[in-house]
């Protein structure tokens, strides 16, 4: 009995260390997604954009921004070609300002394995409507030299530098996919003064939650470890980059916000689901918020499911809060 006792217990210790192991092996190859995701490179469309601006209605400048920040500063070609996507969003705002006018200036944020490329068709809106768009490769991504993303925890004091980049007497937004909206919350709050309005796409409202969540849908076998492989990847998340995904609050970011801000969510976004957005929009305190739902739009299609219409109503938002 004795000599069984001691095998159970020897194979029961074993088993420990096998689980204690794999739960270290995902936490450090989760947190690798997580904040050193592998970085995209230049797609097709973003090169043919890149090659011949004007035909798209804009004109391109590269710009090292604070801590060496990979940046564009995009504004309206004086000389614009077929620019499809400008002409219909002027046809949709008739009183937009005059063609390559600057009435303001808006930082965008690309999503998370993104690039400040991918950004681009945004800037063919924007640009069209009178902002001047500064895109940058965030953190962990892109060309930028920092080896992590850190979900606001270190870009929010970088988006301080940026602004500070800009002159005050005239309007400046923040406009953010993702993870990039949740970065954009969370820096509006840290200066509310600052800025003068956000339009935040598909963010979540806590990280840990959207960690819990991947973590669930990780291997249906795996789904009654979940707390165990979220808690795994973030102490390793600590451990690489410096902060616990448990710190990253936009909702309490949100929570903050006096200013005018307009949050846009997917109806059908399965990754983060669209009770983010409405918990987002409950916590705002500033009487000009609005949230516009896309129906049947999933989490990565948000502003292609219904663009012409979507892209106008941000551009009046930010016509509107400039004025």
């Amino acid at each position: 009995m004795k000599r069984f006792r001691r095998w159970f217990l020897r194979l029961l210790g074993w088993l420990v260390v096998l689980v204690l192991a794999a739960l270290a092996v995902i936490g450090w190859l989760g947190s690798s997604h997580l904040v050193s995701p592998e970085r995209r490179v230049l797609q097709g469309y973003h090169r043919q954009i890149l090659s011949d601006p004007a035909d798209f209605g804009l004109a391109v400048d590269r710009w090292s921004g604070p801590a060496d920040t990979p940046a564009l500063v995009v504004t309206a070609s004086a000389a614009p070609g077929t620019a499809r996507k400008a002409r219909e969003l002027r046809r949709l705002i008739p009183d937009a300002p005059r063609w390559a006018s600057t009435v303001g200036t808006v930082v965008l944020l690309h999503g998370h394995r993104g690039r400040k490329e991918d950004l681009l068709p945004v800037c063919e809106r924007f640009c069209a409507a009178g902002f001047r768009c500064v895109v940058i490769d965030l953190p962990g991504h892109g060309d930028h030299p920092s080896r992590f993303a850190t979900f606001g925890h270190e870009e929010v004091g970088l988006l301080g530098e940026i602004r500070n980049a800009f002159p005050d007497d005239h309007p400046c937004f923040l406009f953010g996919m993702s993870q990039g909206g949740a970065i954009a919350l969370q820096a509006a709050a840290s200066q509310p003064e600052r800025w003068s309005g956000v339009i935040s796409v598909a963010a979540f409202a806590t990280l840990d939650e959207a960690l819990m969540s991947s973590a669930r849908d990780f291997h249906p076998v795996a789904r009654p470890l979940s707390p165990l492989l979220a808690m795994s990847v973030a102490i390793a998340t600590r451990c690489r980059a410096g902060f616990f995904p448990a710190a990253i609050r936009p909702i309490d970011a949100a929570g903050a916000l006096d200013l005018p801000v307009l949050l846009v969510h997917g109806g059908a976004d399965r990754f983060i689901p669209v009770e983010h957005a409405r918990r987002l929009h409950r916590a705002l305190p500033s009487p000009r918020k609005d949230l516009l739902i896309i129906d049947g739009a999933g989490h990565g299609r948000v502003l292609a499911a219904d663009a012409a219409n979507t892209y106008a109503a941000c551009a009046r938002f930010m016509l509107q809060a400039a004025e």
